[in-house]
């Protein structure tokens, strides 16, 4: 099996630094959800009309936002597929599935990433985690290529993993999408990974590209299309 630095050619890492560099500038990157505390809930005007005569006193009535109500979606899925840190390649589909069903990913967002050229990769339930994957490629990147952009690459692709519960940050869909249109250039080049290699950096591009895809940022901007041009591009 070919080390990741040996797959990288001198143009693909070339494209791949220069792009990932450019990409990066003047990007926001802090986890930021944008929520404030009125997003949180919503307080019905019952609670304002004291009742001082009668036996039954109103109580007050709490309503989540619609903000309020999507957020705890993103927690929740975050805690079922990403908490144990075990998410890989067969877990994507149950994922799509998730996210569509909880309205976090539209049927419109889902239609732009098909005709964006989006791919569920197929494992065979014998693959490392994404988390796993990406600590073993880091070593071999440390050791044989300390200097690699790729290392950098690896690092923010860990760390979206890891923020999943922060979907709607939008410093969080920008990383998403920097980091799976690096991906886009590295598994579509002549870089002589196996299969089954090919595969994992697959997974790790298409998880990259829901996690880009998700945000409500993406739904109330050209941001999503935009990157989904790019990636296209690339590919």
């Amino acid at each position: 099996m070919n080390s990741i630095s040996q797959a990288i050619n001198g143009s693909q890492a070339n494209l791949i630094a220069n792009s990932y560099g450019q990409e990066t500038q003047g990007q926001d990157t802090r986890n930021v959800d944008g929520s404030s505390a009125s997003d949180k809930v919503t307080l019905s005007n019952q609670g304002s009309k004291v009742q001082t005569t009668g036996p039954d006193i109103p109580q007050e009535a709490v309503f989540l936002s619609p903000r309020a109500e999507r957020a705890q979606k993103i927690e929740a899925m975050a805690k079922d597929f990403f908490s144990k840190g075990q998410f890989g390649i067969g877990d994507i589909p149950k994922l799509i599935q998730r996210l569509h069903q909880d309205g976090i990913l539209s049927e419109s967002q889902l239609n732009r990433l098909s005709q964006a050229g989006f791919e569920i990769p197929r494992g065979d339930g014998a693959q490392p985690s994404l988390l796993d994957f990406i600590a073993s490629q880091r070593e071999q990147l440390k050791e044989s290529n300390p200097d690699s952009v790729m290392i950098a690459m690896l690092d923010d692709a860990e760390s979206v993993l890891k923020q999943m519960d922060s979907l709607d940050s939008q410093g969080l869909n920008q990383k998403a999408a920097r980091v799976s249109a690096q991906l886009s250039v590295f598994v579509q080049g002549d870089n002589g990974l196996a299969s089954r290699d090919k595969e994992m950096w697959q997974a790790l591009k298409s998880t990259m590209q829901l996690a880009a895809a998700s945000g409500s940022s993406q739904q109330a901007s050209g941001q999503l299309q935009r990157y989904l041009a790019l990636s296209k591009r690339i590919t």
